[in-house]
């Protein structure tokens, strides 16, 4: 009779113990939430500025965070839909002398203008995000899957500043009789030869909403049960014209007078957002 009972016990016993340690062995995905922040390289494509042999484009970066839910079909498919911030920051200059040859002031003489400067440019987005989703997993490993992401964020700009700061000091280099002698005219307003102090803040420049396209590719590791290390390398493609209404018609003038057409300003950033996910 015990001996009978020793036995059914043990059988019981090693049952429950196989029951709690044997592993899952196929990923279980219903739902998700996910909380994911990264630094990124920020971009203002603007064609016009990025021809224009005068400025130097310098500091292009940013912030992104996000919280996403997810909802899973068969556990490959997920669709999101979350809020997010970015930031984008971007600093470019217009730094030393520059020459215009061949130039002719209302007298009709011809002369060489030249301007030296030193302006700054900053300009400091931040939009709240609302990251519309599609997710494809791949992998069926309950310690770790990678990922697809691909949708649409739709950005609402929530602060805005365009700063200039500087100098500029316009002359003219006028020829005389001898070759190696010239005269050089300064201040003088009525030529356009002037020094002028620059400073000039603008938070009007761009426009409330942004819309960009999301494409990521990344992996999740098991930190528990259910919750996950998520790495995610990113970009995000803007195509929404940002200009301000008051600034999208202006004609584009460099720093020797000469214009052109201002085109478009989209913003772009890719980055890697580190974060984690836990299922439902």
């Amino acid at each position: 009779m015990k001996k009978n009972l020793f036995s059914t016990l043990a059988v019981i016993t090693f049952s429950t113990a196989f029951s709690q340690t044997t592993p899952v062995t196929t990923l279980v995905k219903d739902g998700e939430i996910s909380v994911v922040a990264g630094m990124t390289a920020a971009k203002f494509k603007n064609s016009t500025i990025e021809k224009d042999e005068h400025v130097t484009l310098e500091k292009q970066n940013g912030f992104d965070f996000s919280f996403e839910y997810s909802k899973y079909v068969a556990n490959r498919i997920g669709f999101g839909i979350g809020v997010g911030a970015s930031t984008y920051k971007q600093e470019y200059f217009e730094r030393g002398l520059f020459i215009l040859s061949n130039q002719v002031d209302k007298d009709g003489t011809t002369y060489d203008r030249w301007v030296k400067s030193d302006i700054s440019y900053t300009d400091k987005l931040t939009y709240l995000n609302i990251p519309i989703s599609m997710h494809l997993l791949l992998g069926k490993s309950p310690r770790y899957y990678g990922f697809i992401d691909a949708g649409i964020i739709n950005g609402f700009l929530i602060s805005q500043l365009h700063t200039e700061s500087g100098s500029k000091e316009a002359m003219s280099r006028y020829p005389t009789q001898y070759n190696n002698l010239f005269i050089l005219s300064q201040n003088d307003p009525n030529y356009g030869d002037i020094t002028t102090a620059v400073s000039k803040k603008d938070e009007e420049r761009y426009k409330f909403y942004n819309m960009s396209v999301h494409l990521a590719v990344g992996i999740a590791a098991s930190m528990t049960d259910r919750l996950f290390l998520k790495v995610k390398p990113f970009l995000n493609y803007g195509f929404s014209d940002i200009t301000g209404p008051d600034n999208k018609d202006k004609d584009y003038e460099n720093i020797l007078g000469q214009t052109s057409k201002y085109t478009k300003t989209s913003l772009f950033s890719a980055g890697i957002d580190i974060g984690f996910a836990f299922n439902l």
